[in-house]
């Protein structure tokens, strides 16, 4: 595991030492697509490529995924953060009141995933 920090620059850092070395890793999961597609740019210098060289797979289906060819993990961004939303809505209602409620117990929450096969990986 490699924590390639955050944002577009920390997927391109975070592969600049693995393309140098003769045992790259067969397959990135990198933890959302703004990562995975900056983790390209390092491969195109010495002549490498997803999938030939290393499959690489994303979080998110950012619209730039489709354009790179990048497999993905969608997820329903708008329906997690309309959750999220009501969760805070309920919570600050509950604190207005006079005699508030105690607060309800944790809960998970698990929204609907869906694996977007695309030209960034293959099999081995």
């Amino acid at each position: 595991m490699l924590d390639a920090g955050s944002g577009i620059e920390g997927g391109r850092l975070a592969m600049v030492e693995p393309v140098k070395t003769p045992r790259m890793p067969s397959a990135i999961f990198a933890g959302c697509d703004e990562k995975a597609c900056s983790a390209l740019m390092p491969m195109r210098e010495p002549g490498l490529s997803a999938p030939e060289n290393v499959s690489i797979i994303g979080i998110d289906d950012h619209q730039m995924s489709w354009f790179l060819g990048l497999t993905t993990i969608a997820q329903p961004l708008e329906d997690q953060g309309a959750f999220a939303a009501d969760l805070l809505i309920e919570r600050l209602h509950r604190s207005g009141l006079a005699n508030p409620p105690p607060a309800s117990p944790p809960s998970n929450h698990l929204p609907d995933t869906t694996l977007v096969e695309r030209t960034g990986t293959r099999r081995r």
